[in-house]
């Protein structure tokens, strides 16, 4: 292969040849237009290289130097190494590498090799082997295993499989009727296996299985109402513990999966987006989640003193999850101690976020001070938004009850009233009570015109019997016969001549216009409760007789008018 270095940096190429001196490729597949191998570096990577004749197409190396775009120095061990095939004892063939002895030359047992050599090397070989070969992988894992058997892997996946096609009709349709419990019984399922997979120690089996249920849903037509998100969050799980808990050679196996399939179709697009923050979050080295922090860090100092912190896209953590929340997981990924993540989190006590888990954290411990003192900082800190100070409110209201302060719940229930316009009844009522009967005739007229809502204030007025304010406040307005239908037979007894003559204007207008059943209806509803009024009666009377006569071709709305006059 020629002229392949010049995709290269030069300190790169100088890496690579001191790798591929150093032995660091040590398993190479040659195929018909490509090489896969896998390199040893701070970890074990995958590098895989495709060519035509004598010319490299495109290379890709599963290190986080070759993830940006880059040509690494990986890459460049393979290449020196494909280009001094032959020279240094072995030779390649077709599934892997042979090593050059003659027929002749005497064969130290294999055995023997192996109960010589270090433990260390002896994994590394079982990594390479299984990083070139899925079916190597099975059997391997399943003897490191010892408890399990591929069948019994087998036996659990079809177990899946039948999940799947009890919920599906013949089509292979989950329907919105069956999704939820199929959804319920995949997780039980799925649950309660890896769960006896792990207390067996059996790692590497329990992600096999939720991977198998990950992919098999990303096949699956179903209506979606959120269980596709259900179940690929157990699935995330079920990784996360196989990843913490399993050894070297199985976090190794699983990140190379991930390596490979994250954008190869294995699953759909969407969902390729939770393999990605996988790979992002729980497979990255302690460098690479260290530049995430300081990305999140930007996006936090990019906030500034505003209550609402910037957000990241996760599919697994929220689509829209606070830089500080990610920080402070990341936090814990590396190893940082509660009180150090406890630190952090209190120089940000600006955002909402912060400040809401201390404040359940208070309620949890029964600390009514902190909370009383968290309630009230939020009030300042968001006085932009109108429903949190509410909230803070209700609650700095709920504890001083709870404290007996009574002055202190009565001065809250004051300023919420007077701040939050969607203050309801129950709101209005709880501080009355609280009130003198002297104080209350101050008080109420300064808590009603401080709606600016004008139904709102109408319902103030009505609920304290104000009449002549709530009559003045209707006939102001425009639309006022909504507001007569409502409170007119309140106001009947004071004010049943006005109100008898806004209906007489309205139904008027009706009986002029009306050309079909349904304005027919809407006349005589009117009309009868125009009766309930005093003198209503001998007006809808006089105006029965009068359009009788005066529209006598409309005959549907002259038998209706009759109708009525029979029964008055």
């Amino acid at each position: 292969m020629y002229e392949w270095e010049n995709y290269f940096e030069p300190h790169i190429l100088e890496r690579g040849w001191e790798y591929a001196r150093s032995g660091a490729v040590q398993h190479i597949i040659r195929k018909k237009d490509a090489i896969e191998a896998v390199v040893e570096g701070t970890e074990y990577y995958k590098v895989k290289i495709k060519y035509d004749g004598h010319s490299v197409l495109n290379a890709y190396c599963s290190c986080p130097y070759a993830a940006g775009g880059n040509y690494c120095k990986h890459m460049a061990a393979v290449l020196y190494e494909i280009d001094n095939d032959g020279k240094d004892g072995y030779e390649f063939s077709e599934t892997g590498f042979e090593d050059n002895f003659s027929e002749d030359d005497n064969l130290i047992p294999i055995d023997e090799l192996i109960s010589k050599a270090d433990r260390s090397l002896l994994e590394r070989i079982l990594v390479n082997l299984a990083a070139g070969d899925e079916q190597n992988e099975s059997r391997i894992r399943v003897m490191l295993a010892g408890v399990n058997t591929t069948s019994d892997i087998d036996e659990l996946e079809r177990e899946i499989d039948n999940i799947f096609d009890a919920y599906s009709d013949r089509g292979g349709y989950i329907n919105y009727h069956s999704a939820m419990d199929f959804c319920d019984d995949l997780i039980s399922y799925l649950e309660s296996k890896t769960n006896q997979l792990f207390d067996n120690e059996q790692y590497y089996d329990a992600f096999e299985l939720a991977k198998y249920a990950f992919i098999e849903l990303s096949d699956c037509d179903i209506d979606d109402d959120g269980q596709i998100a259900m179940i690929s969050d157990v699935c995330y799980k079920i990784w996360q513990r196989a990843v913490a808990d399993g050894s070297d050679v199985e976090r190794e196996l699983i990140k190379n999966w991930f390596l490979e399939h994250f954008d190869d179709g294995t699953v759909v697009d969407y969902m390729e987006d939770i393999l990605q923050d996988f790979i992002r979050y729980e497979l990255a080295s302690k460098d690479e989640l260290e530049e995430e922090i300081e990305h999140l860090d930007k996006l936090i100092e990019e906030s500034g003193e505003s209550g609402e912190c910037k957000s990241v896209f996760s599919s697994h953590y929220g689509y829209s999850i606070e830089a500080i929340e990610l920080r402070m997981i990341l936090m814990k990924r590396l190893g940082a101690s509660e009180e150090e993540i406890d630190r952090f989190r209190r120089k940000h006590m600006n955002f909402q976020s912060v400040r809401k888990y201390y404040l359940k954290k208070a309620q949890e411990e029964g600390d009514a001070e902190e909370e009383i003192r968290l309630l009230k900082q939020g009030k300042k800190l968001d006085s932009e938004s109108a429903y949190l100070v509410h909230s803070y409110s209700q609650r700095l209201i709920e504890l001083y009850h709870k404290q007996k302060d009574y002055q202190q719940e009565k001065a809250e229930r004051r300023e919420d009233f007077l701040t939050y316009q969607l203050s309801t009844m129950e709101d209005f009522r709880g501080y009355r009570k609280m009130c003198s009967d002297d104080e209350w005739e101050k008080e109420k007229t300064v808590l009603i015109k401080s709606r600016r809502d004008i139904a709102k204030r109408c319902e103030l007025l009505a609920e304290e019997g104000m009449k002549p304010d709530l009559f003045e406040l209707i006939f102001k307005q425009k639309n006022r016969l909504n507001y007569i239908n409502k409170y007119g037979f309140l106001l009947a007894e004071e004010y049943s001549g006005p109100i008898l003559q806004e209906y007489f204007t309205y139904v008027s207008g009706i009986a002029e216009n009306a050309r079909n059943r349904s304005a027919y209806d809407e006349l005589i509803r009117y009309l009868k409760r125009m009766r309930q009024y005093t003198d209503g009666t001998e007006m809808v009377q006089k105006l029965c007789k009068t359009w009788i006569l005066k529209y006598p071709t409309r005959k549907v709305m002259v038998q209706e008018l009759g109708e009525l006059l029979k029964h008055i």
